[in-house]
């Protein structure tokens, strides 16, 4: 399990539930958990009782199926919609500029790859069995639903589904859910000229579908939890506010707006390189005679922008709006730009470049000394190599879908990422599951607490900040079947865990050590009358 991410508290609060046998209750180490909604969870839930343990696969399987699923969801609707040949402005079509090798299909494959292999996803968030996988596919497909059914004129359609999705989303993740639904709305049937829409009867259905679907959980949650609504309330608004201009001011908001892009730019590379193709004279004249890439262009646009202007963004949080950057610049590149064009020539001479560096780099696997260990190092280098080596010399000779070849260049590369990379950092992160196994084992038989602060938040009644113990309290969970919970009361009987910081003035004898996250020593004692053991 990652040590460096909120996959561990996916995967204790998921846990938690299915030992209190609460369903409607999310907690961490027993405190009541507000951050997010549990739709996740369940989902979790379920893929847990599907394979019938608490696995790294288990946990995962959702985030796989989701993005499996996203795909599938791009290729549909792209394939549906794009067009292969490129319209004048005019409105009459001519031929595409790399005529006869164009279709639809072949857009939507790339654009649909793109997303699954852009360097972020493809290498890590595709490994970790986060939320925001599948909360960018119920998004992208709300989005894409819009468009859809507006071309239709199946108003009904369009607010029923896109609000149920949103509800889907918000019990997911929340807020940004509804900002979502509500920009695209807004945005789209301004630009064509339908305000009134916004004001058509199905809206309103579908704001109250969102109610009954959210508001059920909620009532129910509310019915077996006594507790002031505002609690939940605050909580849920400071996810979605904490990391914009109201928390962090104009300034940092400033320098993150002048630097975002750029960080964008290596963070779904190597794609990202065919920003170069929206320089062009007259781009939006181009973009807007096709209805579907004005949809995408608009769409990420007024969405990125919320991005933009909050400083404390993570990565993954832009994956609902990748397919739509990806759908617009395949688009360009071909439909809109001849494999001659300096403006594709450049985008192309990088990949190139990074294959090169790639098949030659790789061999550093054989002397890098977390690597030179594995068995087998040479050979699963050599097949690597020679992989990367075949597509890269395949960029260099005349082509004109070297996309194609990028894509099939970074499934090498992710091969070369599971034989090479993610075995030594398994043994890493066993270390965790280990030491649990012997914590379960010394203390089976007896209840086991963390000692005040040792385990979880700085404060026992908050558990708003991601606590990297929160692995250690998953994996003795696991174990011992029984959650983790938090007190400074000492029982008769009972083991602790507890740390230098938690335990002076106590009496107390240790019964073993452990290392907690990140090297925190801590130790397994027993409370003690006064005067029957260690006094620290």
């Amino acid at each position: 399990m990652d040590t460096h991410s909120d996959e561990a508290r996916r995967a204790l609060v998921s846990l938690e539930m299915i030992l209190s046998g609460d369903y409607l209750t999310p907690t961490v180490n027993g405190i009541r958990y507000f951050n997010k909604p549990p739709l996740y969870n369940w989902l979790i839930i379920g893929s847990y009782w599907l394979f019938g343990n608490y696995s790294s696969l288990a946990l995962r399987f959702p985030m796989a199926l989701s993005l499996v699923l996203f795909g599938l969801t791009i290729f549909f609707f792209v394939r549906r919609y794009v067009p292969a040949q490129a319209s004048s402005l005019r409105g009459k079509s001519t031929p595409p500029l790399s005529a006869g090798l164009v279709t639809p299909s072949v857009i939507a494959f790339a654009v649909a790859m793109m997303l699954v292999t852009n360097a972020r996803m493809w290498l890590y968030d595709s490994l970790l069995g986060l939320i925001d996988i599948t909360f960018s596919w119920v998004t992208y497909t709300a989005f894409l639903l819009v468009y859809h059914f507006e071309r239709r004129r199946n108003y009904w359609a369009l607010y029923l589904s896109t609000y149920a999705l949103t509800a889907i989303g918000f019990m997911l993740k929340g807020l940004p859910s509804l900002v979502f639904e509500g920009l695209t709305l807004l945005t789209w049937f301004s630009y064509t000229r339908q305000f009134r829409r916004l004001l058509h009867p199905a809206h309103w259905a579908g704001i109250i579908l969102f109610a009954l679907l959210v508001g059920t959980y909620y009532v129910a949650y509310f019915t077996r939890n006594q507790i002031p609504f505002r609690d939940l309330a605050s909580v849920l608004v400071d996810q979605s506010a904490r990391r914009t201009v109201v928390n962090y001011g104009l300034g940092q908001t400033l320098r993150h707006m002048l630097t975002y892009p750029f960080e964008m730019m290596h963070l779904f590379a190597p794609y990202t390189a065919l920003v170069v193709l929206l320089f062009r004279s007259k781009l939006w004249c181009v973009l807007r005679t096709e209805p579907f890439i004005a949809f995408n262009t608009l769409t990420f646009l007024v969405n990125f922008i919320v991005y933009w202007a909050s400083p404390e963004v993570f990565a993954r949080y832009l994956f609902p709006l990748l397919p739509l950057l990806f759908t617009v610049l395949a688009y360009l590149y071909y439909v809109q730009t001849a494999p001659t064009d300096p403006r594709r020539i450049w985008p192309e001479r990088i990949w190139q470049v990074i294959g090169v560096i790639l098949t030659v780099g790789c061999w550093t696997a054989v002397w890098y000394p977390e690597t030179r260990s594995l068995p087998g190092i040479v050979w699963k280098t050599a097949i690597v190599c020679c992989l990367l080596g075949l597509v890269t010399w395949s960029m260099f000779r005349p082509s004109i879908n070297r996309l194609g070849l990028m894509l099939a260049l970074m499934v090498v590369v992710r091969v070369g990422y599971n034989w090479l990379v993610l075995p030594p950092r398994f043994e890493q992160r066993d270390f965790h599951r280990k030491t649990a196994e012997r914590v379960a084992s010394r203390t089976r038989g007896a209840p086991l607490f963390g000692f005040r602060q040792t385990i979880g938040s700085d404060r026992s009644n908050d558990v708003s900040t991601y606590q990297a113990t929160d692995i250690n309290s998953f994996y003795i969970a696991a174990y011992r079947n029984d959650i983790l919970r938090i007190t400074d009361q000492k029982i008769d009987g009972a083991y602790y865990i507890a740390d230098s910081i938690s335990l002076p003035g106590e009496w107390y004898t240790v019964v073993d050590t452990l290392t907690l996250f990140n090297h925190h020593p801590a130790y397994i004692v027993r409370f003690k009358p006064a005067g029957t053991a260690v006094l620290q």
